[in-house]
């Protein structure tokens, strides 16, 4: 009975050694199957991906293992559409920024008197209310000819449109020193001031160059020729029609003559 247990025993363990090799030969004799049917591309992928993993770095600032030709694969797009998003925040951030100034300078501009065409009593009063306006546009007439009118209509239209300057009409019977230290040419005259210096003069000539005063025309090339001698910072608020170089509107100069007084 003892001699048939060892016996017992030792086929068991022959069995229990033979089974590793089995497995082992089960293993490769199913690599050979693959290999004779061509069934080895996974293989070969999974090669190739072990091989070319590294550690990649991650556009969050990880670290990644991964194959470096696909791991950035669109990357580049994403770059560009955060920089994209990133300049579009900053345009519309730089927008309400100056928006935001430009109301503010807005409500001081009211607060001094901005947006309409202030008559002036006398020259103490100009003096007064040049000092602290950095654009002053002032319409010196004696209020008597139809030109003076269409000018002064003209200027009130766009004071309302450009409060950035300081728009004022002064009669010129109570200009006298003004008229003493100025060689007028005729009125009506503008005076342009910055920073409470008179920068330039606009006679007659100058004003209805292009267009009498009475012309649908005339208010935009007044306000044209107001923003070319920098007393206003843009033509808005005038025609939209150029029209400076027509033959009607050179021809209009004519009937100027009637609507002028020489000083």
């Amino acid at each position: 009975l003892f001699g048939r247990i060892r016996g017992l025993w030792g086929i068991g363990r022959a069995v229990g050694r033979r089974r590793p090799m089995a497995a082992d030969d089960d293993a490769a004799e199913a690599l050979v199957d693959k290999l004779k049917c061509g069934d080895y591309g996974d293989m070969v992928k999974q090669a190739e991906a072990a091989q070319n993993a590294q550690l990649c770095l991650q556009a969050d600032g990880g670290v990644k293992r991964s194959d470096p030709h696909t791991a950035f694969v669109g990357a580049g797009a994403q770059q560009t559409q955060n920089v994209e998003e990133d300049s579009y925040e900053a345009e519309l951030r730089r927008a309400r920024e100056a928006r935001l100034a430009q109301l503010k300078s807005e409500h001081t501009w009211r607060q001094q008197g901005h947006g309409s065409l202030r008559e002036l009593q006398d020259e103490a009063e100009f003096v007064r209310i040049i000092g602290p306006h950095e654009r002053v546009v002032v319409l010196l007439d004696d209020g008597r000819t139809p030109a003076a009118e269409d000018v002064k209509r003209a200027l009130d239209r766009l004071a309302k449109s450009h409060l950035e300057a300081q728009f004022c009409r002064l009669p010129v019977e109570r200009a006298f020193f003004l008229t003493q230290m100025v060689e007028l040419d005729g009125l009506p005259a503008i005076f342009v001031l910055r920073e409470g210096q008179v920068t330039r003069h606009l006679p007659p000539d100058r004003l209805f160059e292009y267009a009498s005063a009475s012309s649908p025309l005339f208010p935009g090339h007044l306000a044209r020729l107001l923003n070319r001698v920098d007393a206003i910072t843009s033509a808005e608020g005038g025609s939209s029609d150029e029209g400076e170089d027509s033959e009607n509107e050179r021809s209009s100069r004519k009937v100027l003559g009637t609507s002028w007084r020489r000083a």
